[in-house]
This record gives structure tokens, sequence and C-alpha cells, in this order.
């Protein structure tokens, strides 16, 4: 149910904000299980999930023009931001199914275009974060295309006249921003109404913060932390009620008399207990493969790796919690037959492999033909069996927090494999055809140089059984073990942020110094690593396996080809030509003595290599299409 299609007379407005980008095609559950909780006891309710609505927005005619133009600060023309822009612009119809349906998310070959599109619009909260808003700041990058997008999406009208209580759900911190000028959008439009925050980027915050937070924005009601079903339930009462004591609701924060309260939290519900996700039916419409979330687990079955706080997410309930695989299956069952949709991902820390072996057989033996992905973690008892019975259930792909292969790191930091278990876990997942989306960090704590080269060539010894590789520079945050003892681990505290910094919550961020390697040393293990991920992705998303200068004896000297226009942008900077390959995100500069002989052929007139050969010789002309095919830039025709 959208905006457009609102429940009779909704209590309860619930809205997922903009920026993550990496929901785009997907839905987080936030909203949807709050909506079904309030339901559930008795509160109409209706959604509105901004962040898809975002996605949309980054695809009108005038965000494009900006982008693709370099008229977006720290946007120059030659980016990949812009030339994924241009060719938008170009292919527009590429984003879409034949219905108009769009083509967002990750599973999708054009998917990753709209997620690059929305990186200059990222907004990581600082201390300035925590201050008001006023005229001349809402003017300031990024902040005026968030504004410009709460007036495109008609935010201010947005409320229905019956809603009582807004709740803003914000789990990661580049929405916090955009939320809070949400807040202030809604507030001055309906002063009546009382507006809640959630959500762990709200959860995670000291509580120092949280007091400025609530001061500056008075737009902000209230903030509930931890789990959200029983204090939203309770504020929503309040509300109905015409009443307004959130100090009085366990989880919640507020000012009472000008002073920030915090109420300590009660158990949140028994995850068993909670009612299939209330996705909204025409957002999830909108989606030509829309991809549903179910819930598996709040917190982590391990739960000992110092640099993680999500485990700091739940205070006042266990620390980890699961649900029964048969309440999961139960759920994808009716998510099936109401959405009509058979793409799931499991939201979890790290699946259980007892209980990945008993939903998989559950998901077999009733026949559902759907895929599923999750995150997990490298476990003895993921074996090659028990892959294979995961994908025979539809698993898609599995995301692991492998981050090293080296062993003292991995145990200095309390992770639950060491280099040999990791090793055997992807030897073990390719027999199985097990797909793996691996998460690398080059640099946990007093990793030295040659240990990062050394982690890097076990893994590029096992690239084949990779999927996809990312790459995160560490980052040390304040709510984990090793930002509340950073000596422990051969950390420097240091004061202020580091003017290198990749957080993308920096109110939460510890900044410091590891002396284990220089800034050089890390510097070139970041390339290194980098490169690495780029060859293993780039094969993924073309589909084709990694080439060699040998690919080219497969074109004669009379063989037709032409680029490949459609998949390419295509920009003259300074007599060179900088050619991206937007399906599979690589990039080639060719030198202006090549770019004079190939632009004839930029509007994808045929060409041969005897055509080349007649004006640079057989050596030369080989060599440029060695490159130009090893980068899928042409086509043999």
């Amino acid at each position: 149910m959208s905006h457009r299609e609102m429940a009779i007379d909704p209590e309860v407005l619930l809205v997922f904000p903009p920026l993550v980008e990496s929901s785009f095609g997907s839905f987080y559950p936030s909203t949807a299980v709050l909506s079904a909780w309030l339901k559930k006891h008795g509160f109409a309710t209706v959604q509105r999930d901004l962040n898809t609505e975002f996605a949309e927005y980054l695809l009108t005619d005038s965000c494009l023009s900006r982008l693709a133009a370099g008229q977006v600060p720290g946007v120059p023309a030659e980016s990949l931001v812009a030339s994924c822009a241009r060719w938008a612009r170009r292919e527009r119809d590429r984003l879409t199914d034949a219905s108009g349906s769009y083509l967002f998310g990750r599973s999708t070959q054009v998917g990753y275009v709209v997620e690059e599109l929305a990186h200059p619009f990222l907004v990581d909260p600082d201390a300035n974060a925590l201050a008001g808003f006023n005229a001349q700041r809402r003017a300031t990058h990024p902040l005026d295309v968030h504004s410009d997008f709460l007036e495109w999406a008609n935010c201010e009208r947005a409320i229905p006249d019956t809603v009582k209580l807004v709740g803003i759900s914000v789990p990661m911190g580049p929405q916090l921003v955009p939320a809070l000028l949400l807040a202030q959008t809604f507030k001055i439009a309906r002063p009546d109404v009382r507006i809640v925050l959630g959500g762990p980027a709200l959860s995670l915050m000291d509580l120092p913060e949280l007091d400025e937070l609530l001061r500056n924005h008075r737009a902000v009601d209230a903030v509930v932390r931890f789990d959200g079903e029983f204090p939203l339930l309770g504020l929503a009462r309040q509300a109905r009620a015409g009443e307004w004591e959130p100090t009085r609701i366990p989880g919640a924060s507020a000012l009472s008399e000008g002073v920030a309260r915090h109420v300590p939290p009660t158990a949140g519900p028994t995850l068993n207990s909670l009612p299939t996700p209330d996705y909204p039916l025409a957002d999830v419409a909108k989606l030509a493969v829309p991809k549903l979330s179910v819930t598996q687990a709040r917190g982590c079955y391990w739960g000992k790796c110092d640099y993680c706080d999500f485990v700091e997410l739940y205070d006042g309930s266990p620390p980890y919690r699961g649900r029964r695989p048969d309440a999961v299956v139960d759920d994808i069952e009716k998510l099936i037959s109401r959405y009509g949709t058979r793409q799931f991902t499991f939201i979890t820390e790290s699946i259980p492999p007892a209980f990945a072996r008993r939903v998989s057989q559950l998901i077999i033996d009733r026949g559902l033909e759907i895929t599923w992905d999750s995150f997990a973690m490298v476990d003895r008892r993921f074996d090659r069996g028990l892959l294979e019975l995961m994908v025979q259930a539809g698993c898609r792909y599995l995301v692991i927090g492998m981050e090293t292969m080296t062993t003292r790191v991995l145990n200095l930091v309390h992770k639950s494999a060491d280099r040999e278990e990791n090793q055997r876990f992807l030897r073990e997942a390719r027999e199985a055809g097990m797909k793996l989306s691996v998460n690398l960090i080059p640099d946990l704590p007093s990793t030295t140089y040659q240990e990062a080269l050394d982690s890097l060539a076990d893994v590029a010894a096992l690239a084949d059984s990779l999927d996809s590789v990312s790459v995160f520079p560490f980052e040390p945050t304040r709510s984990s073990n090793i930002g509340r003892t950073p000596d422990r681990f051969g950390l420097i505290p240091m004061t202020g942020l580091l003017a290198d910094s990749q957080a993308q919550y920096s109110l939460n961020h510890m900044s410091s110094v590891d002396p284990a390697m220089t800034e050089k040393e890390r510097n070139d293990v970041y390339a290194r690593f980098r490169a690495f991920a780029s060859q293993v992705n780039m094969a993924e998303r073309t589909g084709a396996a990694a080439t060699d200068g040998h690919l080219a004896a497969v074109v004669g000297a009379d063989t037709s080809i032409r680029l490949a226009i459609e998949d390419l942008d295509l920009v003259d900077l300074d007599g060179e030509i900088v050619c991206t390959h937007i399906i599979g995100k690589e990039r080639i500069v060719i030198p202006e003595a090549a770019a004079v002989l190939l632009r004839p052929y930029l509007g994808g007139k045929r060409f041969s290599t005897a055509d080349l050969a007649e004006r640079i010789g057989d050596t030369a002309a080989q060599a440029l299409l060695t490159n130009l095919l090893e980068s899928r830039m042409v086509r043999a025709l």
C-alpha cells in the first residue's frame, strides 16, 4: 500500500527515508515489521518507502543532467558517476522491463548504476548533524538535493489527516540527516502530529549526542532505542488518546521540561510471535525483480568479533534471539501468496548452520521454488554437504565477512575461523556450487604490510571460489570492543576525525592510528585489494571469465568488430578518450595516438584489425585490439 492507496483512516505513518543505496531493489523490513505489529494490535497504518522514491528521483532528467555535466560538487564530468548518468540518460529503457518496472537491485545486471548515481548524495552524519537546520544550511550540498527531493516527493502533504503519529526508521548512518530533514518538513506541515525516530543509527548513538539531537531538532518528539515494537505501540496508544508522555515508555528518549530523559528498555518481543511483514504492495509492484526480507534473528550467534557493534543493538533483550525455521518458511509462503515474488533475503548477522540445514530442508519439502541469500560466517559446520543442500533449496549466494587470511589477526579480533578454515570453506563452497560475496578488510588492527600481501595472495589463489568481492578499509567504532580498548589491539587513539576516514557514521567513529603499516604501505595495500576485487567483479558482471592477451587471436584480420557503444560511455579528455564499460564497471584511458584511430568508430561503425594495421602496423594494431577485447570495449560481429 502506497501513500496513494492508504488504509482507511490510518493512525500511524511509517517511513523509510533515504539513503541506503544497497537497498535499491529490495526492502529493509523495519517498517513492514512494525506495520504488521501495529495492525495486530488494532492500529491502521500506511507506509512510505522514500528510499525507493529517491532512486526514482535520481533518474529524473534534471538530476541526470546535473550529474552527467559534472555540475554536482565532487562529481567531475569524467567520473564514473557522471559516466553512469550519461549512460542512464541514453539507455533509460534498460533500467526498466517491458512493463516499465524498475530493474533496481544487485540481482540485475544494471542495478548498480542507480547505486552509483546515489553516492554523491550520501551524508555521513558527523557532529554537525546534531545541529539544527536553517535555510542557509539546507541550501548546502548535499542537503540541497535532499531538500529538493522532499519537495519533488511532495512530502509536505504526505501525512493523511487521520494520522496522529509518524515513525521514521533509521537503521543506517547515512539516513540520519535525511530523516531529520524529513522530520522538520513533516512538523512544519503538521505540527499536531507526533514524530518518532528509531533504529540502529539511534541505538548506537552515545547518550550525550542523543541529548543534543533532541535539544536541537525539536521536530523530533521522541526517539526509540533498541527493539522498537513495544515502545512504538505505547507511543501510538498515547497519541491516539491525546496524551504525550514518552518518558513513561520503556526504551524511549525525549525532552521533559527541556531536559533529555532516557528510559531503560525492557525485553523486546519473542521473534516467533511477530506477524508476517506487511510490505507496501504498490511499492513492491514498482520493481521488476523485488526482493523481500524475512527476519531470521536479532543479534549474532557468535557475538565475539571485537570490531563489530551490531551486538549492541538489543539492550534489554538476550544478545541473540533466533526464529524457528518453520516460522520463517511460513512467512515466505505467505509473502509468495501476497506479493507473488520468489526472491528473499534473510535478515541476520550470520545464519547459524543448524538453522540453515533445517530451513533448507523445509523449503525443499514444501516445494517452494524460491531464491534467497543471507549473511554467514566461516564455520566448520558449513561443510560441502550442507552447502549443497542450501544450493538445492535455492540459496543464490552467501555474504561472508571473511576479512583476512592472517590467522594471528583473526585470533586477535576473535573471529571464529583461521586461515586454514577459510581456505577449506572457499574450496567446499566452490565444489558445492555456492556463490560467495566475500568482504575483506585489508588492515584489521596490527596487520603488517607483508601479512596483508600474503592474505591477498591466499584469497587470489582461490579466486575461482568468489562471485564478488568488497573491500573495506578498517574503521574502528566507539561502540565496539576495539573502540573501548584500542590499546589492546595496537591502535593509538587520536583527537578528531582523520581526513581520509571512510566512515559512513562518523558519530560512532573512533579516530586512531595503527602503526603496523605506514601510510604509503596502507595505500598500496588498498590499491592491490581493490584491483583484485575489480577483476573478480568485472568477470561476474559481464558473465565472462578473466581474459588474457591471447583472446585477440580469436579475431581474424578481416573480422568485423565495433565498439560496444550500448554498454559504454566515451568522453574526450585532452585528446584522450576515457572509455567506461558501464555493465562491467571497467574503465580504460585510450591514449591520444590511439584515440585518433578510433574516433571514426565512436558511433558504432564497423572496422577490422586490418583497418587498424594499415595505419599503425600489425603489432600495434594487435596490442590495441587486445586491450579493447580484454576490457570488453569491442564486440566481434
